[in-house]
This record gives structure tokens, sequence and C-alpha cells, in this order.
């Protein structure tokens, strides 16, 4: 009886460190959200993404708040899934179903979008080998997408490849659910 007790006991001290990782995950990404939505309006940035970029927190060698979103934005989900498992599993097979699909669709779009940036970022890349000096690479950072609307491409392939991973991970998770129900 005592392994029981002991067993619930972990069970419980790993629920505890799920909600940590998730409160801790979900006011990182508001506090970097919320950073810098208020960095692109006061400095009238028009390229989205880029006061993110730009910035390397707390110190200049350390990491940008887009790899902290990013990086949040992962734990944070995957926290979740794991806390609300059961009452996920106890969702409808037509639920479940659908939101696997649409995971699907995500997770393809995602990765597509990753291949294009990282396409478009070695085109960038070669084209200023070819005609400008070394010295022009370092600017890695400012490459901005064409388009009506640019995005900057570091944040830009941050945020799709977390897309990537939450969705994969949610089409495992949900298809590991339906073998588990039978299905």
């Amino acid at each position: 009886m005592e392994q029981m007790g002991e067993l619930r006991k972990e069970e419980e001290k790993t629920r505890v460190m799920y909600e940590v990782v998730a409160w801790v995950s979900g006011i990182t990404m508001v506090a970097v959200l919320v950073y810098g939505l208020v960095t692109a309006l006061l400095s009238g940035i028009d390229v989205v993404g880029v006061s993110l970029v730009n910035v390397e927190f707390p110190f200049t060698f350390m990491a940008k708040p887009v790899t902290y979103l990013s990086v949040a934005s992962v734990t944070f989900f995957y926290s979740s899934l794991q806390i609300w498992q059961n009452r996920i599993a106890r969702m409808s097979l037509f639920r479940l179903s659908f939101v696997q699909l649409f995971a699907i669709v995500v997770a393809v779009s995602s990765a597509y979008e990753v291949l294009y940036n990282f396409m478009l970022w070695g085109a960038f890349l070669s084209n200023q080998l070819l005609t400008s000096s070394i010295h022009a690479l370092n600017l890695v950072n400012s490459i901005d997408t064409p388009g009506p609307v640019p995005w900057n491409l570091v944040f830009a392939t941050k945020i799709f490849f977390s897309t990537f991973v939450i969705s994969g991970y949610a089409v495992y998770f949900l298809r590991r659910i339906h073998r588990s129900n039978g299905v």
C-alpha cells in the first residue's frame, strides 16, 4: 500500500512540475510578445518580428527574445498537453479526429514555411556573397521577406519551426490517444 502512496506523490510532483513550467512559459510568452509589440509601436517598425531579433537579452552573447518566445511556446504547449491529457482523452472520436487533421494541416504548412524560409535565406546569403564583400554577411539578422507585409527571416523561421514542432507533437499525442482508446 505504501508503494501506491509513493506513486501518487510522484504523480503529484510531476503534475506540479508541468504546471510550474506552463505558468513560467506562458508568462515568458506574454512578456516577450508585449515587449515586441510595444517596441514595434514606439519605434514605428514595419517589419514583423524585427524588434525581437535585433536585441540580445540579458547579455549581448545570450539569446534573442524570439528564441525565448520559441522555446516558451513549445514548452507551454507540451506542458499543457501533459496537464490536460486525461480531459483530452475523454473527447469524442470526431473531435479528436478533427483536431488531429487540423494539426496535420498546420504541420505540413509550417514545414513548408520553414523550408521556404531557409531557401530564401540561402538565396539572399548567396547573392550577398557574390555581389558584395564578406562583411555584408554579418547583416544576416536584417534580411526580410519580400511581399506586402515583410517578415524578418530569423523571426519567421523560428516561429514557424516552433509551430511545426508543436503541431507535429500534437499529431503524435492525438494518435497515441487514439491507440489507447482502441481506435
